[in-house]
Order: structure tokens, then C-alpha cells, then sequence
């Protein structure tokens, strides 16, 4: 039987002349990784037994979570030598074909699309935003410092105790929406400024505090396509940012460099 081709990523033809593969075993722990090479592009593979690693025993497995985190973390771990060495399009944990014909079929498919993405990528990093605020801090910041907040204030002062009792009720209301508004807004305009030093960028879904674990809320998720002569300066801007809002209730979250996760997807 036919082993099965587990890929790894998809680097150019001529990665290898500047840098040999490094020697790692594959997600077996006992198969080599190598390159098999096509006629502009390489794939970076590993083979699997074929029943060992069939589409049921895979489905077995990965009710494992020790078993998905440690085969989660080679994949990763992996991705990232050769990211050190050369462009590479990143596949996602668990690619895995039939055969060597079914990984052929899928590089004359997409080889035209995979050129232009390692050419797009080449000599860029991916980096990731994440913003998390105190709520509660931002909130007391937005009801005293809020030009909407204190008209209504002001409006509420000239009623009578009444009024007063059932617009103090919405005041609150008014304040959980111009919070959000500030949130919004104040998470835009540091996006705006590194999407400046960024060859590409792309706002992602937030994650709850069940995803992230932490006790201040996500309210901004972003990614940044960003050329490696420009790294410094977009590092130093979020050091800036980050001294400038040290104790109002932001915090910054950035990591990389990564390889390119979402800028170079096959479709």
C-alpha cells in the first residue's frame, strides 16, 4: 500500500540552493523530512503509513488533545526552520494526500498561484495585533471625559427628581455605547497606523475570554504583511504606542515574526 505524503509547505525551486533542508524527523517521529521537487516549487513532506494514519484512525486521534497538542506543536515547530531559511506557503496542521499523485495533481493545480504567492511573500514577516482593554477602566474614562456624556448630564440636571431617576437609568445605557464607540474608534486609529508601514493587512474576528484565557476583553485582531526593511520601525511604533497607553486600560499583544498563515492560503 501506497504511504501517504503529509505536506508541510510549499517553498521555490530554488530555496535549497541557499540554505539545505534541515534534518528533522517527520509528524511520525520516525520518517525524514525531505523535498520533493516539481518544476518550480518544492514540497516539503514527510510520508505516513497509510493505516496508521487513515482518515479514521486520524478522526481517533484527534480526540486525543495530548496527542493534538504535541502533533500541533511539531507541525508548527517544523514550519518555522524553514521559515528561518526560505518563503514558504505554510500548510495548514494535518494536509495529507493519498499519494504522490494526488500531491502532483494539487501542484499543477495551484503551481501558477503558488509562485505568486512565494514572490508576494518573499523577504516579508507576518506579524499579529491583538488589543485587550479594561472595561470597566475605559468606562469611568469615557462618563467623565465624554463630550456626549456630559450634555446629557447637564440635560438630566435640569429635570425634575422624576425625570431624573428614569434618564439616569439610560445614561448608563449611553455610556455603554459610547464606550464601545471610543473602543472602536481608538482600536482603528492604531490599526491605521501600522497598516501604513504594511504591505498587506487584515482585520480578524475578535476572540472571547473563553479562547484567550484572559480577563480583559479583546477588541481588536489584527494581521500585518509587513517588509522585512520596515520591521524596526513598525516594532518601535508599537513600543511607542504601548509606553503611551500604559495604565488607561489598553493593552497590546503583538506577536511574530510568523510565516505567512494568512497571506499566502491556497485556495
Amino acid at each position: 500500500m501506497e504511504k501517504l505524503i503529509y505536506l508541510y509547505g510549499i517553498i521555490p525551486a530554488s530555496g535549497k540552493d541557499a540554505a539545505p533542508l534541515p534534518s528533522l524527523k517527520g509528524l511520525d517521529e520516525e520518517s525524514q523530512i525531505y523535498s520533493l521537487p516539481f518544476e518550480n516549487v518544492d514540497a516539503i513532506v514527510c510520508e505516513l503509513d497509510p493505516v496508521e494514519y487513515s482518515e479514521k484512525e486520524l478522526e481517533k486521534k484527534s480526540n486525543d488533545v495530548n496527542w493534538l497538542h504535541q502533533k500541533a506543536f511539531h507541525h508548527h515547530e517544523a514550519l518555522m526552520e524553514f521559515y528561518e531559511r526560505y518563503p514558504i506557503i505554510p500548510m495548514k496542521f494535518c494536509t495529507i494526500y493519498s499519494g504522490l499523485e494526488s500531491l502532483k495533481n494539487t501542484i499543477s493545480t495551484h503551481e501558477t498561484r503558488m509562485l505568486h504567492l512565494l514572490d508576494n511573500i518573499a523577504d516579508k514577516d507576518e506579524w499579529i495585533l491583538k488589543l485587550y482593554c479594561e472595561r470597566d477602566k475605559l468606562k469611568e474614562m469615557v462618563a467623565s471625559n465624554n463630550e456626549t456624556i456630559e450634555a446629557k448630564k447637564k440635560e438630566i440636571a435640569a429635570m425634575s427628581p422624576g425625570r431624573q431617576y428614569l434618564e439616569n437609568r439610560r445614561l448608563h445605557q449611553l455610556i455603554d455605547q459610547e464606550t464601545e464607540k471610543e473602543t472602536h474608534a481608538f482600536s482603528k486609529s492604531i490599526h491605521k497606523k501600522l497598516a501604513a508601514l504594511s504591505v498587506d493587512h487584515e482585520v480578524k474576528r475578535n476572540w472571547n475570554k473563553d479562547v484567550t484565557g484572559r480577563q480583559e476583553e479583546m477588541c481588536w485582531n489584527s494581521v500585518y504583511m509587513v517588509d522585512k526593511s520596515r520591521i524596526n520601525d513598525f516594532k518601535s511604533i508599537i513600543k511607542k504606542l504601548q509606553d503611551k497607553w500604559a495604565g488607561s486600560g489598553w493593552h497590546f499583544e503583538v506577536t511574530g515574526p510568523w510565516p505567512s498563515y494568512h497571506f499566502a492560503k491556497i485556495s
